[in-house]
């Protein structure tokens, strides 16, 4: 299974030596899905490349009246994402890793940074009411894996208030990409943000929670995730209402019964 990462022109700017690349693939609350597009669109960036594959889903994302493939590439200068709605298969994930650090090599990045949402452990605690709990920023727990520890890479990430992770399983795209760059020259990052999943809406405070971490990294992004929170306490406040309110009772009907037949 192989896939291959093509730059787009004349959209694509040249990568700059010592850029950084980020990956979004979805993953738990949808985390991953929000920080990538929000920083497509806060830092208006363009796209520059495409994954394909024989092997990919005959799929097109239509946004905004623009067709764009499955897998795809945004970038400036100084930093790269590496951007899709859907998850890979576990037979493809392997592939999309080995394709993005190829990419990176090539471009000559310093580091990519993997962004995963993982469903927190449940406590005690957590048998409350739901309508009587809404989420605070101190649920937004942020850890960090490393491909190699190396001293200089574990410092940066110090300011970012990001956990070292101890234990745990990391799957898909960002787990493949931490085993292959044990290996690799450009080193590998992953951060993981603990989300919610209620309802199957998106966690937007956990995609502005993984922006946040990027930004304490990178002063240069300078991402404002205020109107993303807002959005989140809006969805909240939402769901809180909707738990609040009794479920609707069958209608009456005056009709009779249907007559049960023999499928019946």
């Amino acid at each position: 299974m192989e896939f291959v990462w093509r730059d787009e022109t004349p959209a694509a700017a040249p990568a700059a030596p010592g850029n950084i690349l980020v990956s979004s693939f979805p993953s738990a609350g949808l985390a991953t899905t929000v920080a990538g597009h929000y920083m497509v669109r806060a830092l208006k960036l363009p796209r520059v490349g495409r994954f394909e594959s024989p092997d990919l889903s005959p799929v097109a994302v239509v946004q905004g009246g623009e067709v764009h493939p499955t897998i795809r590439v945004y970038g400036r200068a100084d930093l790269g994402l590496v951007l899709s709605e859907f998850p890979p298969s576990p037979s493809q994930a392997n592939a999309i890793a080995r394709t993005i650090l190829d990419g990176a090599e090539r471009r000559k990045a310093r580091m990519i940074v993997c962004l995963e949402g993982v469903v927190p452990h449940p406590s005690g605690d957590d048998e409350a009411e739901p309508e009587e709990t809404a989420p605070d920023d101190t649920d937004e727990h942020v850890w960090v894996a490393f491909s190699r520890r190396e001293p200089t890479l574990v410092s940066a990430f110090e300011k970012t208030d990001a956990h070292p992770l101890e234990e745990g399983v990391i799957g898909g795209v960002s787990g493949a990409m931490l085993v292959q760059g044990i290996s690799r020259p450009v080193p590998v990052v992953a951060l993981l943000v603990s989300a919610r999943s209620a309802e199957g809406l998106p966690d937007h405070r956990a995609g502005a929670a993984l922006i946040e971490t990027l930004d304490r990294l990178l002063p240069e992004l300078r991402i404002d995730t205020g109107p993303l929170r807002k959005q989140a306490e809006q969805i909240e406040r939402m769901l809180r209402a909707a738990m609040k309110r009794p479920p609707p009772g069958p209608e009456p009907s005056s009709e009779s019964p249907p007559t049960p037949g023999m499928y019946g």
